[in-house]
């Protein structure tokens, strides 16, 4: 089903495109969509098809997805590795979580966050340095593939401290908060 030809003027002002370069993309005269948008008249339904499937193409185009905001190389740590050694590849790529990396698949999280809790809770900040980060780990990060729009990689990022990006089941990418912000600064 077509939506109301009034939803053109809508949808072209929402993308931010002129008549002009909704004529081009489209084909179908900028006279014609300017009498269409003022309601001067009434085209046939070739022509508002076009002009629909013109505009979902460019919203599709303009939407922001996870494979556009994530950062492709992942720091990462094993379970077997130690707290210390966890800790100093977050000191050295400064950032706040690693996802813990076993035979391809992430099976838990080691946060700063949650070093820092643990670390509080023990008497000795040299055992917890020596301990396993598989004794130390927290749930796994969640994924999301590389479609996925950017509203729901949102609300992700309001529970986890980071969101995995997989293309055909592999890791491919990473997004954290910050990549998040990154993204919405760099929006025009």
């Amino acid at each position: 089903m077509i939506p109301d030809i009034s939803e053109i003027k809508i949808r072209r002002s929402a993308a931010g495109i002129t008549q002009q370069e909704l004529s081009k993309a489209s084909g179908v005269s900028q006279s014609l969509i300017a009498k269409i948008e003022s309601g001067k008249v009434s085209p046939g339904f070739e022509k508002v098809k076009l002009l629909f499937d013109c505009l979902d193409r460019l919203h599709e185009g303009r939407c922001v997805n996870a494979s556009s905001i994530m950062r492709g190389h992942i720091y990462s740590v094993s379970p077997k590795a130690s707290v210390k050694e966890a800790i100093l590849v977050m000191e050295k790529h400064g950032v706040s979580q690693l996802p813990v990396i076993s035979h391809g698949a992430c099976i838990g999280t080691v946060t700063d966050k949650g070093i820092l809790a643990k670390l509080s809770r023990i008497s000795s900040s040299v055992g917890l340095a020596k301990t396993k980060v598989c004794d130390s780990m927290e749930e796994a990060m969640p994924t999301v593939q590389e479609n996925t729009p950017f509203s729901i990689v949102s609300a992700m990022l309001s529970f986890h401290p980071a969101v995995l990006v997989t293309k055909n089941g592999k890791i491919s990418g990473i997004i954290t908060k910050a990549d998040l912000l990154r993204t919405v600064a760099k929006a025009k």
